[in-house]
């Protein structure tokens, strides 16, 4: 699990610079006139950059459990984190141009590493077996 949190992080921060070029190149035709839409794209620009360090530094620092209740949260808390990115980013290019209240990708993904970090308290004082 450690090396699909790296890999994951690591292709996130990729998709980060892209989005950022995109950004770089597309404003002011993203967005027009409406700065909302500009802070939205911003928003989720950095939301895709803060789910990839947190799956950089769970592939650094993760220390796997082999059996128990605390391993099944943490395998479940595991997969919130890597779908995350994956939300943030769908959310970033169908969400932002609309401009509505009502984000629900964006919602999805900043719960999703929600509960994925949580799901990895109980077992943050536990030894690792092998």
């Amino acid at each position: 699990m450690r090396k699909l949190h790296l890999i994951v992080g690591l292709v996130g921060i990729a998709v980060f610079l892209g989005t950022g070029l995109y950004m770089f190149r597309g404003f002011p035709d993203l967005y027009g006139a409406n700065e909302s839409v500009r802070y939205m794209y911003r928003a989720n620009h950095v939301y895709v950059l803060l789910s990839s360090l947190i799956n950089v530094a769970f592939g650094i620092y993760l220390v796997p459990l082999q059996t128990g209740w605390k391993a099944r949260l943490g395998r479940i808390g595991s997969a919130l984190l890597i779908l995350s990115p994956l939300l943030l980013c769908y959310a970033f290019f169908a969400e932002a141009p609309k401009a509505t209240p009502e984000r629900v990708f964006t919602g999805l993904g900043v719960f999703a590493l929600l509960l994925g970090v949580l799901a990895h308290l109980p077992s943050s004082g536990a030894k690792a077996t092998a």
